[in-house]
């Protein structure tokens, strides 16, 4: 119903804008030459224009890692984070429609002893409001283990959601928990994991050889890395691939360029092989819930009004617009495509240097091209000349964090120095109370304290003494980390976000 009204006023108000200002290809033209003349747009970005039965521009520049210099090619398989969503909520269509999972289904119905906090219901919510982000219900314990820390299994949801779950005001929110859950609950009722539904719906009908919801079937030479700027904004630091533990059903997935212009064409022309029905893609692309982001607050900057299941669903001078990007650390994609102009673009980046902002003006600039938009040369010209503004003003903040960590009052004026001996008494293993999920292991490493809690790694910086301020990457704000001892002075824990940890080893 949202999408057939939204399609309908997209094209009343296509029928009053001006003729297209250029043609597809054109535009794509256009487009090859802004991207070229940014500079330092690394250290890998690629963009892809498709119309139905044609791909209009495959540009790809620079490496798939810094340190290697091998050059990123449009079959590089590329980490495109939440974008994973899209996919998901078309497998989720095509298994309603083939009865394996019904989208009007309840949590209740698969789950019948959750407890969600407050008087949530769990019968109250369906499949479908759990992939439009409607259940207000926030676990940051699961998606912060789903995306960093490692693969929870799908019964132990009911328990985490019921020790860590959080109310939140009724109404559309992004976020990955509705996703986390979904997948947790396929796997539960069918016994497949939400990556081997991807396999089978999409993947292998479509005949992707460089698509994957796992890093292991690439390899670690055998995909791009993403990168953050160095501490001190000199050149580049790597961020490894995922692990496949970590590749979750909210972002949880790799493709190429080529592979993600047939994902667009297969968007536009409305349907695709296998179960990839019409009615099945009609089902992913209409729209479910209002989302109230008609003011262009948001990554696209963008009049969005709708969310379908895994796209936002906005408009650009009248014309239909489908969109999702992904971010994480070290990576910046975005995807769109818009059915009355008939083209789909995606953009990708393998670093976070601002390419999230860049991501999004590559999209933004190709609609300005191809439309009569007066403001398409102006803001050329100075999105060419932001960039390194934009790069300059984010090592500035990377600056004032350093240097408000430095002068909080909690550090004590960083004053502490331990030496390598002195912190092994800190080394060990150390369980939160709560779930053993959240176990975090301590080290030393070349004379510096180091922790891991699964595929995370944290940088325990000394403060003063039992205290450290734990980073992931250099640019976070510390955390502080207070270890407890006995009255014999062995370590006997710590206390990190409000949560215990008892060491056991």
């Amino acid at each position: 119903m949202f999408r057939t009204a939204f399609l309908a006023a997209s094209a009343l108000a296509l029928s009053s804008t001006a003729a297209l200002a250029d043609t597809p290809q054109g535009a794509a033209d256009r487009l090859s030459e802004f991207l070229a003349a940014i500079p330092d747009l690394g250290p890998g970005y690629a963009a892809v224009v498709v119309t139905e039965d044609e791909v209009l521009l495959n540009y790809v520049s620079g490496v798939e890692r810094a340190s290697t210099g091998v050059a990123l090619t449009a079959d590089t398989p590329i980490y495109i984070a939440s974008q994973t969503k899209a996919y998901m909520g078309l497998v989720a269509a095509v298994l309603d429609e083939q009865g394996v999972l019904s989208l009007e289904s309840t949590i209740a119905d698969h789950w019948p002893d959750l407890e969600l906090p407050g008087d949530l219901d769990p019968a109250a919510w369906t499949m479908r409001d759990l992939l439009s982000h409607q259940v207000p219900l926030n676990v940051d314990v699961i998606t912060f283990l789903e995306a960093y820390v490692t693969r929870v299994e799908p019964y132990d949801y009911p328990a985490l959601i019921a020790a860590f779950g959080e109310a939140r005001e009724p109404g559309f929110d992004y976020a990955n928990i509705g996703y986390n859950i979904y997948g947790a609950i396929l796997e539960t009722v069918t016994g497949k994991t939400w990556q081997d539904w991807l396999d089978e719906v999409i993947i292998e009908p479509m005949g992707w050889e460089h698509t994957s919801a796992r890093t292991s079937d690439f390899g670690l030479d055998g995909q791009s890395w993403n990168h953050i700027l160095a501490e001190g904004g000199e050149g580049w630091q790597e961020v490894r691939p995922k692990t496949d533990a970590i590749m979750q059903s909210a972002g949880g997935m790799v493709t190429s360029v080529n592979d993600m212009a047939g994902w667009l064409q297969m968007q536009l022309r409305g349907e695709g092989p296998g179960l990839i029905t019409a009615s099945a893609l009609a089902e992913a692309q209409q729209g479910h819930v209002e989302t109230g982001m008609e003011d262009r607050r948001n990554a696209y900057e963008q009049v969005c009004s709708q969310y379908s299941l895994g796209w936002n669903i906005c408009e650009k001078d009248g014309h239909s617009l489908y969109i999702h990007g992904g971010g994480y650390t070290g990576a910046a994609t975005m995807m769109a495509f818009s059915p009355d102009l008939g083209i789909g673009i995606a953009a990708f980046s393998n670093s976070n240097a601002m390419t999230g902002w860049v991501t999004s003006r590559t999209v933004d600039m190709y609609l300005q091209f191809l439309t009569d938009d007066p403001n398409a040369e102006r803001m050329r010209e100075l999105r060419i000349g932001q960039y390194p503004q934009r790069i300059e003003r984010l090592g500035q903040i990377f600056a004032a964090r350093a240097e408000e960590a430095a002068n909080d009052p909690q550090w004590g004026g960083w004053t502490w120095s331990p030496d390598a001996q002195e912190l092994e008494a800190y080394a060990g293993r150390f369980v939160n109370e709560y779930s053993a999920y959240l176990t975090v292991e301590t080290y030393v490493e070349e004379g510096a304290l180091r922790g891991r809690v699964g595929d995370y790694p944290v940088y325990l910086t000394p403060a003063s003494e039992n205290l450290f301020g734990a980073r992931n990457v250099h640019y976070d704000r510390p955390e502080a980390v207070a270890f407890t001892r006995e009255e014999d002075g062995t370590v006997s824990g710590f206390v990190w976000d409000g949560q215990t940890y008892n060491r056991v080893d």
